[in-house]
């Protein structure tokens, strides 16, 4: 298998059918995140997958405008995590919310194994979709995973259309990574 094929194919899609997923392919998903490394093995993610007709519509319920293209997705995956389920770090590093980063991130490409779109989200009443997805106080809802096969992009509005088909836009790699120390290409361009 060739990584780099999930990894180039992984793009924030809205364009997302209604059509239900079955547990086995969500908990592959899962599986694939469960298997993400983390400093001491503490695996400090946790993930709510909603599917239950009501619950999902609770959930959607705290969505944002801009995410209207979500509410017919079958399926939307919460990754939590909080500081103190993670190594901390003597100089104040929390490794928690890196480690479920990459998490997320594998689930996202096993999603893209799978011909599936996963988009990550964080327009939602965060307080609200935690009382929806009722986690307990420590918990922090980091991000929604809206996941689904891929759909009809007639509903989406101009400006997710073409972002659906346009050109993946990222930075010139010289501006985002470096050899050996660091290079003030890396800054980004000063604000205002």
């Amino acid at each position: 298998m060739e990584l780099m094929k999930e990894i180039e194919g992984r793009r924030a899609y809205r364009a997302v059918g209604p059509e239900s997923l079955d547990r086995a392919t969500l908990s592959r998903l899962a599986e694939a995140a469960h298997l993400a490394p983390s400093s001491m093995n503490k695996q400090p993610w946790r993930m709510v997958t909603v599917t239950d007709p009501e619950r999902l519509a609770a959930l959607r319920a705290t969505l944002s405008s801009g995410n209207y293209w979500a509410l017919k997705a079958p399926a939307v995956t919460a990754f939590v995590t909080s500081a103190d389920w993670g190594l901390r770090m003597p100089d104040g590093r929390e490794l928690a919310w890196f480690e479920l980063g990459m998490a997320a991130m594998a689930y996202q490409l096993e999603a893209v194994h799978e011909g599936l779109v996963a988009h990550p989200i964080v327009g939602f009443d965060a307080k609200a979709a935690a009382a929806a997805l009722a986690l307990p106080p420590e918990a922090t809802l980091v991000i929604l995973v809206v996941v689904g096969k891929p759909g009809d992009a007639a509903g989406l509005s101009e400006k997710h259309l073409e972002s659906e088909n346009g050109p993946r836009i990222r930075k010139p790699l010289d501006e985002v990574a470096a050899f050996d120390a660091w290079n003030d290409r890396l800054l980004p361009p000063a604000k205002g």
